[in-house]
């Protein structure tokens, strides 16, 4: 697998880097064991099961979506398959494993630098967390199409999962500058390391590929009076904030919003995000009352600031 050992000149030059391989990513081994166990049961089981394997892992994800597209003729091409279910219908389980047979692993790819896999796998750790907590308070919305919410999630970040394989070293000065200079911010740091911002890249990737239109709407975190947009953007945010720990000082602005979105208790919340004892007693307590946040003339509760964008 290629790796680049210098930034690309611009957003448009890593667009095209990642497209001309986004059908050939690597996936994760425990994807690749999961899939194997069901191999011999695939073809009578419903693809909701398979697919739910494949929301594991964002870069089997992204790989689906490209390769069914690139398969469809060109006159039928369509933005509408925005679901992992019925792409694996539309392209068939036997033609899906014969498509895992040539996929190679995320773990060899990387077997030379594990402090550099160490920190992609934990950054899909963190993605599958989002993902798991956007089709949770999709399902309390009662969204209008959940699995697209999931995979938005899933591939919130998806700029970044593609740096750590293909451009690890730019990644790991991306993170020491990250640490060294606080103050500065993140997008200013991309454009230093990448030439571009992760953003940048991300929804340019998405129209190269020709990616469901929605996700691009979905991820834009300009648009957060949609309550789909806002689904993604919480669940992206407290996942982020929680692989700090729970003592992250962000969190209970993050909580606010989420009951607002949500209408649970805080009580009720914390239960589901499986919290512990402890931190139950503190975020419950005297200090804590649950009191609705102020909200902006846009709709966003104005004691909950903004992440820089893929900020750490």
């Amino acid at each position: 697998m290629e790796r680049l050992e210098h930034p690309l000149p611009d957003a448009a030059a890593w667009i095209r880097f990642f497209a001309e391989r986004a059908d050939k990513v690597p996936i994760l081994r425990h994807t690749k064991r999961h899939l194997e166990e069901l191999r011999p049961i695939a073809e009578t089981l419903n693809a909701h099961v398979l697919s739910q394997v494949v929301l594991q892992d964002p870069l089997l994800t992204l790989r689906l979506m490209v390769t069914l597209q690139k398969r469809r003729p060109p006159d039928l091409r369509t933005r509408e398959l925005t679901t992992i279910d019925r792409i694996l219908l539309m392209l068939g389980i036997r033609a899906f494993y014969a498509e895992c047979d040539r996929m190679t692993l995320v773990e060899e790819e990387l077997a030379d630098q594990p402090r550099e896999l160490a920190m992609l796998l934990r950054l899909i750790a963190r993605l599958r967390r989002a993902a798991r907590f956007a089709r949770e308070w999709a399902l309390l919305r009662r969204d209008i199409e959940v699995s697209e919410v999931v995979v938005a999630a899933l591939l919130h970040d998806i700029t970044e999962v593609l740096m750590w394989l293909y451009a690890p070293r730019l990644m790991s000065l991306l993170i020491r500058l990250r640490r060294t200079y606080p103050a500065i911010p993140l997008e200013q740091l991309q454009r230093k390391v990448f030439n571009a911002t992760e953003v940048e890249i991300r929804n340019g990737l998405i129209d190269t590929l020709e990616l469901p239109e929605i996700l691009k709407k979905l991820l834009d975190d300009h648009h957060l009076e949609n309550p789909r947009t806002r689904t993604v953007w919480l669940a992206t945010r407290l996942a982020r904030h929680l692989a700090h720990g729970w003592d992250d000082p962000r969190i209970p602005a993050d909580l606010d919003a989420i009951q607002e979105l949500v209408h649970v208790s805080r009580e009720i919340l914390l239960k589901q995000l499986g919290a512990p004892e402890e931190v139950m007693a503190r975020l419950l307590g005297p200090t804590n009352a649950e009191t609705p946040p102020t909200r902006t003339d846009g709709g966003e509760p104005s004691n909950v600031t903004r992440d820089p964008p893929h900020g750490e």
